[in-house]
């Protein structure tokens, strides 16, 4: 029991983590879908998106607690596209979520209804994205060869929940749109979620209750 009160305590205090995620150059193929370089994925034709999570299992494992302090994206080099469309567009989310997400999911409810995940038409609860980002990107400076894309619109929609699950799933999701994407090149520079948090020994029922939350939240229909 000594041993494992010394473990706990050497685990809680404040912590800063971070994530990289590498730079993307994502190319609209001829067999009408995305192809994305450096560990990017795609969906079909619809998205291209990184995935990866923090692993917290140490905490989990002695019964501890996150509460996240800060969670931001470090983002400030230039996004550019071939594409010279004059409606093209790059609606970009950055989520830290307890769940992992469905692409598809993500797709359908912004582009069918101008939604995000944890909001009314989504099947996550709100209280499961510790971070959901948005912005929409659009053409504002034409070059010979490129476009330079920047925010035209966005905001920070998520909860910041205390969480105790074993990972946190980090997700940038892109998802270019233009009239004609045929040949189009997408550039996404290399960016890095930053998560400063206190790991924190809740009492027995509180954390059994969160833990019973994150249950039920993860088994909804």
């Amino acid at each position: 029991m000594a041993k494992e009160k010394t473990s706990t305590r050497a685990l809680t205090g404040s912590r800063l983590m971070n994530l990289a995620v590498p730079s993307t150059i994502a190319t609209f193929t001829g067999d009408n879908e995305w192809a994305a370089t450096n560990g990017w994925k795609t969906l079909g034709n619809q998205v291209v998106y990184y995935e990866n999570y923090f692993d917290l299992s140490g905490y989990e494992l002695d019964d501890l607690t996150l509460v996240p302090t800060a969670i931001s994206l470090q983002d400030g080099l230039p996004y550019t596209t071939t594409s010279l469309d004059p409606i093209t567009q790059l609606p970009v989310f950055d989520i830290v979520s307890q769940e992992r997400l469905s692409m598809a999911e993500i797709y359908t409810i912004y582009t069918g209804g101008n939604e995000y995940p944890g909001s009314p038409a989504s099947t996550q609860n709100w209280s499961q994205l510790l971070m959901c980002n948005f912005r929409l990107m659009t053409i504002q400076t034409d070059f010979a060869i490129t476009s330079l894309l920047l925010p035209a619109t966005g905001g920070s929609l998520g909860s910041a929940e205390p969480t105790a699950v074993q990972k946190l799933w980090v997700y940038r999701v892109l998802i270019p749109t233009a009239t004609d994407l045929s040949a189009s090149t997408w550039t996404v520079p290399a960016t890095r979620f930053v998560l400063a948090a206190e790991i924190v020994k809740e009492e027995e029922l509180p954390y059994m209750m969160r833990l019973k939350r994150s249950y039920e939240l993860a088994t909804q229909g």
